[in-house]
Formats: C-alpha cells, structure tokens, sequence
C-alpha cells in the first residue's frame, strides 16, 4: 500500500480523514520541506498504525492473525519509548515489548535508537537496522554481487550476476545477451526498489539499466532465475519465520472490473489496519502489466481468475506476505541456515529465496542476504498464521531471561545473564579478506 491515505494539496493543509491529523500535518510539511508536492507524499501504514494506537483508535486486535500481545500492551510500549525520547516505530515498539515481557532493560541511545545489553555489548536497533551483526558481516550484505561470490565460494546455490558502472550499456549487454533472460537492479539494499525482472530484449534492458544508474553508480546485472520469492527469517543461525512473497494481484468475480477489484483490495487493506501491507498504486507498470495478459483496467476478470498487476513482489508498491514458515523443505530450511555459516558475524537476517513451487522453478536458490531484517511482515502477514519474530529475537539473545508482564516498570527488570558471543575469530578475519581481495581483483577485471 502506498498509504492509508493521500494527503491533500499544498503544505500544510488537511482534509477529512479518520487518522490525527497532527501527523499528516508534519509529514505534509517536510514533504514540502523536501521538494515533493503533498499530493505525491503518502503516510505509511505503520506510521498511521502508531499513531491510532497512541490516539487510543485501536481497542481491539486487528483480526485472528495478529500475534499473541494485545493492543493495549503495544500502545503502552509505544507510550513509554515517546515519553523516554526513544524512536517509536513498529520494529522498535514489537521489541521492546518482549524485552519488557522478558525483563529485559531497555534504553536510548544518543540518536534515540532503542538500545539493549547482550553481554558485554551494547546491541541498538534503529528500524530494520541494528549492530546485532558484526561489523565485516554487515558490509560483505551491502552489495549483492560480494554476496553471491561468498555463497557461491560456499557451495550455496546463488545466480551468477556482474556489477557494471553506469557508463558501460554496452559491456553489461554484452555480458548478458549471454545470460538470458537477466534481472537488472540495483548492487546495494533498497527493499526491491528499481528491480527489473525477465529481461529479454536490448531496448528493455536499456530503459532498466538507465533507470538504476539514474540512482545508483553501479549497475547489477543478473541471470533470471524461475521460482517463488520467499523472504526466510534467520536468527542465531535457524529459520524462525518464511513469508511467501506475491506481486500485487487482485482475484475476478466475474461482474467487476480490474479498477473496482483494484479499489476493492485496496479498501480492505485500509479497514484491516495492517501495518505492513501497502495499497496498490494504478501507475505506467501495472497498465503494461496488465497489456501482457492482453488486459486493461476495464477489463472483467472471469471469477477465480487471477490477475498480476506488477512484475515484482516487494510489498511496498502492493504485493502480498504469504505466512510459509510450514511449507519449507528440510533442504530449503539446510540452505537457508547454511547462509549463516558463510558468513562469519551474522546473527539475524533476511534471507530472499527463490524456492520451485507450482511447476515454477526446479531448485532453491539464494538470491540476497539482507542484515537489516523487516520482522515486522512476519507478525502481520495478509494471508496465513503470524510469527512472533520479534519474541523469537529476543528469545535468542536473551535465553535465560525472566518472563514478566510486558507493561511491568523497567526499573524493577532484573537485568539480563551475560550470554558468551565468540564473534568473528582471526581465522575468519584473515579468510573474508582474501576473498574481499579476490573479488576486488575479479571486479576490476570485468571493468576493464
């Protein structure tokens, strides 16, 4: 969903809307603050979740999904992180209710990040982003390309791809009239922005590779790879959660047209109250989308007839979380844990998989490893049963930790038992700088 609601022309100003408008007003403002016109600025989901948690507009959860804590106790934890100057988003409040319900001390650092002690180190969390992994593990999942080469380095199933600059079309093309068909996205983490899939032809990989070096100084080009994108949630080395990802979508009736099924689910996103998921933009991408499959937005789907309205499944621009935590395989699960072992540091991450469902695809593949893991779509997935991702976090880092009421005084908390963290040793220090070394030689050469 690109929002619960548009706001309205002109800085500042404000229209009927269900949600306190002291929020739309503030984000009206730095939207205008920035360049960007109100009308282009949207309020995300978790952001008009908090704050009718804190206005008091949600009393009950928000349907059979929703993860075990109640409404009342996450509005507590989001009241006492604003009151303590402690950066309240989604994440932040999720986890710092089970560090309460755990007896956990909870603190904010100097840049407001909410922040814990795991033995001698001081762990904070600032979003999807935390130093929760070390330091070499957060800078070889930066960029895509260094992680294929480690993982592939490992045995672990990955897609070949080259990083490119932005000056080289015609080496990266050549390169790929190899390959394909290819991906074209962005070498660094952007939560599947600028991701352009099943490239074939010259003139589409133009636009694609035009459009990320209008962001991006380097280019990633990737051989495209059949199969359903699962996100699988890693902590300390084991699959906690997987979620299946599904490009935006809407399902026919046999009376409506594809901009009525369009409203319809977009207006249900918007009375579920959930968080994570994001309403479906009508835009360029789902009007070509939809000319593929020789429709349009008057068309009427026949009933049951399912139709794709973007080529990708990021979730920001529509798409749906499937709950799959179930449906993994022991050699899907062996893959995904294995990643952890390749690399030295790692202890939560997001892991993004192609997995052979439905006839799509043949074998598993890891395509990205993301260090700054979104938890938050594991409690609030669009379809199936939620995952207390954010408990089994807290669970791993704190496993000898006192259960307490989860609105209990952090005062009273008993601190936590010092847990042992080995790190990265000096054997896997001097291993990863070879292949940083390695690699960096491999990619001067393809430049050349």
């Amino acid at each position: 969903m690109q929002g619960f609601a548009t706001l309205p022309a002109g800085p500042g100003s404000a229209a009927t809307c269900p949600f306190p408008l002291d929020s739309l007003i503030r984000h009206s403002r730095r939207a205008a603050d920035s360049g960007r016109t109100a009308r282009n600025c949207r309020v995300s989901p978790c952001t008009v979740f908090l704050e009718r948690l804190r206005a008091g507009l949600i009393r009950a959860p928000m349907s059979k999904r929703t993860v075990k804590e109640t409404v009342v106790d996450l509005a507590e934890t989001h009241k006492y992180l604003v009151k303590h100057d402690i950066k309240g988003g989604l994440t932040a409040t999720l986890l710092a209710n089970r560090a309460m319900a755990k007896g956990v001390p909870i603190s904010g650092d100097a840049k407001r990040r909410l922040t814990m002690k795991v033995g001698k180190r001081r762990v904070w969390f600032d979003g999807a982003r935390s130093n929760l992994n070390d330091t070499l593990a957060r800078r070889c999942t930066r960029y895509k390309d260094v992680t294929s080469r480690l993982l592939l380095n490992k045995g672990i199933r990955a897609p070949e791809n080259v990083a490119f600059g932005d000056h080289q079309l015609q080496e990266a093309w050549s390169w790929a009239a190899h390959q394909l068909p290819v991906v074209v996205k962005p070498p660094n983490e952007g939560m599947g922005a600028s991701v352009h899939v099943n490239i074939t032809e010259f003139s589409d990989f133009k636009k694609a590779f035009e459009d990320v070096a209008s962001q991006s100084e380097y280019i990633l080009v990737e051989r495209f790879v059949e199969g359903v994108e699962h996100r699988v949630l890693l902590v300390y080395g084991k699959v906690a959660a997987a979620a299946r990802r599904v490009p935006a979508n809407v399902i026919g009736d046999g009376v409506s047209t594809v901009a009525e099924l369009v409203e319809e689910k977009n207006r249900l996103r918007t009375e579920s109250q959930n968080p994570v998921h994001y309403q479906i933009p009508i835009d360029a991408v789902v009007l070509k989308e939809l000319q593929k499959q020789q429709l349009s937005l008057e068309s009427v789907p026949g009933e049951g007839q399912q139709v794709w309205l973007r080529p990708n499944s990021n979730v920001h621009s529509g798409g749906d979380g499937v709950d799959a935590t179930d449906e993994l395989t022991a050699e899907e699960i062996r893959m995904a844990e294995s990643v952890a072992k390749a690399i030295p540091g790692l202890r939560v991450a997001g892991i993004d998989m192609l997995l052979p469902r439905e006839g799509n695809g043949e074998q598993p593949y890891v395509l990205e490893v993301n260090s700054s893991a979104m938890i938050t779509g594991h409690h609030y997935p669009w379809v199936g049963q939620s995952r207390d991702a954010a408990g089994m976090l807290l669970d791993a880092m704190f496993p000898a930790s006192v259960p307490q009421k989860p609105t209990a005084a952090l005062k009273t908390a008993p601190p936590p038992e010092k847990t042992p963290d080995p790190g990265v040793t000096s054997q896997m220090r001097r291993k990863l700088r070879v292949i940083r070394r390695r690699l960096r030689w491999w990619k001067n050469r393809q430049l050349k």
